[in-house]
């Protein structure tokens, strides 16, 4: 009789008011019957869908649904509310919103807490119900009223559909949770704790039970992991400044979650960007050991994470690279060298554009380095000990490389990033002096004790006999004018053209020339003479001199040099 005779005094009271008045709070509003004008000022939104939001007070003691299309709010935000009391067929007192305007932006002043509540407290029993005023309880719950406040339970998981689970805490009732479309659902979780508003759902048309309307999960087990993705596979013997690619075998996340991304650390400071492939490259900027791991992470949760195993990594520098300006030189023999062969004719002026080639020839140590990165096969005579034809010696890491094809140079070049020189690259590099171009590296005068050759006594390397090669740079008095070594004897030098005996006739301009588009007898270009060369004015390790043979041929006077 008392809950009659106050709401009656209250309708009295609102009906003196004009209409849109400010209601004293949510608690009012809930006991107005439908069709009832209210306004509510300043209110926290607790919840917010596309079309639908939920207001609480700051106390916690009431909590109501507002229905407005398009409303725009968050929660945290504050707002004003005008509109018409309703009840739905969930029996859930809501407002239908003819305006909702922000009055604060989210979390200003602080956002309200949940109550934490068992299951069976969810909804709570009728309150202050006459006619269409006040709010119905869910069915078979217990305690104080609820309903449209936010809310924390807890209990065993158990998902239902893409958009539905329930939790059970033990207390006889298992509660339905519902998520926006969307959210991700994982069927292995175990138990959980949900954040959302206390609501009801009519089921078979005269039960009402408890409804959940999740606005965050806690998954309590089991807890979130990803699985460690493999250790990195790639190129364990890279060269400075040559781009690598590098991968793993990739991670899982234990609650299903997608995607995984990755980022793989260098070890030089730097990581690769977070990206969900599975492959990332790099390159190093100078020599030396570092230990390459990928980290996988989960993108949702982006803490949750897991770190490889390392790939022991050295990087390897390829001999030093001399930059050769850009200019024109004259290419070829003017006639008057101590040897002339037809092939070398006419000599001729070349306009090269700058290139980088390398100081030294290539080692076996930088052709090891490439073997083990690409699988290649080991070339021609690669045992260290060798024996020639003057007793055994030991091929060191500084020795260069013999016994390679022109698809071994080529590829090994490749690799490193570059080519092999052209002829015209070559033979700039090798005699150019800026005024004039000498008939050897050093000059015009043979000198057998500038070059590994059959007749020089050069005790270079540990003394070495006559068909042996020796280390590299192991000549510093037969350096060319560009201040590179072994470009004559040692071994023979594969280049990247094709061979044509009469190529030197073409017509100008001759503007950074790449050699013949092929050659009639499939022969490529070799240069520089060899440590088997036997002239005593040696025609053979002349500048000019012009070598050529099947690209497939491995002997163990060849070898070559990088050109970038």
């Amino acid at each position: 009789m008392r809950t009659t005779t106050l709401v009656a005094v209250f309708m009295v009271c609102l009906a003196m008011l004009p209409l849109g008045a400010y209601c004293i709070g949510i608690s009012d509003a809930k006991i107005l019957p439908d069709n009832s004008p209210v306004s509510l000022s300043a209110k926290v939104v607790t919840y917010a869908s596309t079309n639908s939001f939920y207001i609480e007070e700051d106390s916690r003691c009431m909590g109501i649904r507002v229905e407005k299309t398009a409303h725009g709010l968050t929660v945290g935000m504050r707002a004003d509310v005008v509109g018409t009391m309703k009840t739905n067929t969930n029996r859930e007192r809501y407002i239908l919103a003819s305006s909702a305007i922000q009055t604060a932006p989210p979390n200003a002043n602080g956002a309200v807490s949940p109550l934490g509540m068992n299951n069976s407290a969810l909804g709570g029993t009728d309150w202050q119900v006459v006619g269409t005023g006040g709010q119905r309880g869910a069915t078979g719950s217990l305690g104080l009223n609820n309903i449209g406040l936010l809310v924390r339970t807890w209990g065993q998981y158990q998902q239902v559909d893409e958009t539905t689970f329930t939790v059970d805490d033990g207390a006889g009732l298992s509660v339905k949770c519902a998520v926006p479309s969307g959210t991700f659902l994982y069927s292995g979780w175990q138990y959980v704790a949900v954040t959302g508003i206390s609501s009801m759902f009519k089921y078979n048309n005269s039960i009402y039970p408890p409804n959940v309307l999740v606005r965050d999960i806690d998954v309590v087990s089991p807890v979130e992991s990803v699985s460690v993705p493999g250790a990195p596979t790639g190129n364990t013997s890279p060269i400075p400044n040559v781009s690598g690619t590098y991968s793993t075998t990739g991670a899982t996340c234990n609650w299903g979650h997608t995607p995984i991304e990755y980022s793989f650390n260098w070890g030089d400071g730097a990581s690769s960007p977070w990206s969900t492939s599975t492959s990332a490259s790099h390159s190093w900027s100078v020599p030396g050991a570092v230990t390459v791991t990928v980290t996988a992470r989960c993108q949702a949760h982006p803490s949750v994470s897991a770190t490889s195993g390392g790939l022991p990594v050295n990087v390897t520098d390829i001999g030093k690279m001399i930059y050769v300006p850009a200019g024109s030189f004259p290419m070829g023999n003017n006639g008057q060298e101590p040897y002339t062969y037809a092939n070398e004719l006419p000599q001729h002026s070349v306009y090269l554009s700058g290139y980088w080639i390398g100081k030294y020839e290539v080692t076996r140590g930088e052709y090891r380095a490439f073997m083990t990165a690409t699988g290649r096969a080991q070339p021609y005579s690669w045992n260290a000990v060798q024996d020639w034809g003057t007793g055994s010696f030991t091929q060191t890491d500084n020795h260069p490389v013999v016994g390679v094809t022109w698809y071994d140079a080529e590829a090994f070049c490749t690799w490193a990033g570059g080519h092999l020189p052209t002829e015209a690259q070559w033979e700039k590099a090798a005699r150019w002096t800026g005024s004039y171009p000498n008939v050897y590296p050093w000059g015009n005068t043979w000198d057998a004790e500038k070059c590994n050759n059959y007749y020089d006594h050069n005790a270079a390397g540990g003394g070495y006999q006559k068909y042996q090669t020796a280390p590299v740079g192991s000549y510093a008095a037969g350096a060319s004018p560009y201040g590179l070594h072994d470009m004559v004897g040692n071994v023979y030098e594969w280049c990247k053209d094709w061979y044509g005996s009469t190529y030197y006739s073409q017509p100008p301009p001759w503007v950074d020339p790449q050699g013949p588009a092929s050659s009639p007898d499939s022969y490529r270009v070799l240069r520089g003479g060899s440590w088997g060369s036997l002239d005593s004015l040696d025609s053979y390790c002349r500048c000019a001199y012009r070598s050529f043979t099947f690209p497939y041929d491995p002997y163990r006077v060849f070898g070559f040099r990088l050109a970038r």
